[in-house]
């Protein structure tokens, strides 16, 4: 079975690792020079001793200079890219066995067709999760610099650092292979299962992830008048700690400002709160398809 299982997903790994490679040279070529031009502005000394107040313009440049390439091409290419990887390596698994009419000889050997599933989506999930983290580590090597400035909290660090970037490849990957066994064809899986994964990704992001946990809230008093900035990628933000994540800032009465953020050290514990889900879902559809293919002969006929 794994020679076989490497056989049938033998070019799906050679892209994975290909993808790999490009990103780890382009992660090298970029974080270079962040990391010399971080070390010839002193910004490791600064933040140590002013949390970045005490040179405002050192890490303005270096936010101006490397912001964009590290936070907004990464964050625009990568929000669908893990779907991308699920659903390529995943919509064949039993699409193309349908679509092609090969399960009549993969599932008429000795070894039954719910064994010959649990098989591959062992090996093929084991794969993916080894991918996964092999890019996190990549990833987060290569924001380490910018991490320093702004925290893992900014969507741009969260989504690509710790445990999710893992959980979403493998829920796009859950949802192909139960989308390609209802389907029969692999390419109309690889659509119906990109479409609902992408909406649960967004929808978790945006107005799921800041109620993991309620937020904390300062107020900070201004006789003299107040002045509300959001400081989402400032340095440092409203709460005066680096991660700290702002969700809103509003000014009462002109005299007190009044900042609701998620603290940066619920980092990890919000991955982990993530990740459950996305490992949750995907569990729900190796199940479902397991228990499908066990059940319904028709499914094969």
């Amino acid at each position: 079975m794994i020679w076989v299982s490497w056989r049938q997903h033998r070019s799906q790994a050679i892209a994975a690792l290909s993808l790999l490679a490009a990103l780890a040279v382009f992660a090298i070529l970029v974080s270079t020079s962040m990391r010399i031009a971080f070390s010839h502005d002193g910004l490791a000394a600064c933040l140590a001793r002013s949390e970045g107040t005490g040179c405002p313009a050192a890490t303005t440049a270096f936010m101006n200079s490397f912001d964009s390439v590290v936070n907004m091409s990464f964050w625009g290419v990568l929000l669908v890219v893990p779907g991308l990887i699920g659903v390529i390596i995943g919509a064949p698994l039993l699409g193309r066995e349908l679509e092609l009419g090969t399960w009549r000889l993969a599932w008429s050997q000795t070894v039954p067709r719910t064994r010959w599933l649990a098989t591959q989506l062992a090996i093929v999930t084991a794969a993916l999760v080894l991918l996964g983290a092999a890019a996190t580590a990549v990833i987060t090597w290569y924001r380490e610099p910018m991490d320093r400035l702004t925290g893992h909290f900014v969507n741009r660090a969260y989504d690509f650092e710790g445990l999710v970037l893992t959980a979403y490849i493998l829920c796009a990957f859950g949802f192909a292979v139960l989308a390609g066994l209802l389907l029969r064809r692999t390419v109309a899986a690889m659509v119906a299962a990109f479409a609902p994964w992408l909406v649960i990704r967004l929808v978790v992001e945006f107005i799921i992830r800041p109620r993991f946990q309620a937020p904390l809230t300062l107020r900070q008093s201004c006789p003299q008048g107040c002045h509300a900035t959001m400081g989402l990628d400032t340095v440092p933000p409203q709460t005066g700690h680096i991660g700290d994540w702002v969700l809103g800032v509003s000014i009462n009465a002109g005299k007190q400002v009044i900042t609701t953020y998620q603290p940066a050290s619920r980092f990890w514990h919000f991955q982990s709160i993530e990740a459950g889900i996305f490992v949750a879902l995907t569990a729900a559809a190796f199940g479902a398809t397991i228990w499908l293919l066990h059940r319904r002969a028709a499914w094969t006929t």
